[in-house]
């Protein structure tokens, strides 16, 4: 299998999946905070919070994916943050009154809430778990800086391979779990650039691409 660090970080290796295919929240958390979760399920763009609402829970994503995006003043989007099955949603909960971003299901998602002030909390009773997910945020928060370094690459190409290098792991593979429309919102891009930038870095024998599987085969020129 390859490695792919979307959903493969430090905190997700501590979640294992049920009989029903759901990853299960980390075992470092306390059982009554635990007790306290609320199973909630999504639909592809359903919203589950918007800019401006009190914050009430910190989420815990057992399958499919959320994204949190902000609306500019022309009306486009921009995605802030993604949360992939294993991960958590709304870590800000955690530090201010009201969320600061949109929230919706990119697709079909399960997930548990957990009450913030209940979260806080246990965090400042529980030393292990304060330990233990201090060392998931300090994964989640390279995977964010990296995806802002990304962003400020100005060629397609330069960011679909600052992707691979930076998220693909040994083996330089990344399988997409959702449409290439959805990577190139990502990327920052048109999903036609995205398109017409794969073809040609395939031509150019840099990469390989199997319908949402990318992998690169060599270095970009100039890459050392």
């Amino acid at each position: 299998m390859p490695f792919n660090r979307f959903g493969n970080d430090i905190l997700t290796t501590m979640t294992t999946r049920d009989e029903a295919g759901l990853h299960s929240p980390p075992d470092y958390i306390p059982a009554d905070l635990l007790a306290q979760a609320t199973p909630l399920q999504l639909e592809r763009g359903e919203r589950l919070f918007s800019e401006g609402e009190p914050v009430r829970n910190l989420y815990f994503v057992q399958s499919g994916e959320l994204k949190a995006v902000r609306v500019q003043a022309d009306g486009t989007q921009t995605v802030m943050i993604r949360a992939h099955a294993g991960d958590y949603f709304a870590e800000s909960a955690m530090a201010v009154e009201r969320y600061i971003c949109h929230a919706m299901a990119v697709r079909k998602t399960r997930l548990l809430a957990f009450p913030a002030a209940a979260f806080r909390q246990a965090l400042m009773d529980d030393g292990h778990f304060s330990l233990a997910f201090s060392l998931g945020m300090a994964a989640h928060a390279r995977r964010q800086c990296s995806r802002q370094e990304r962003l400020r690459l100005k060629r397609a190409r330069d960011r679909i391979l600052h992707l691979l290098v930076c998220e693909g792991g040994p083996e330089g593979v990344i399988e997409w779990p959702t449409s290439l429309a959805e990577m190139a919102e990502e990327l920052g891009l048109e999903a036609e650039t995205l398109y017409r930038t794969l073809s040609e870095l395939e031509r150019e024998g840099i990469l390989a691409r199997d319908r949402r599987r990318l992998q690169l085969l060599d270095k970009a020129p100039g890459q050392s």
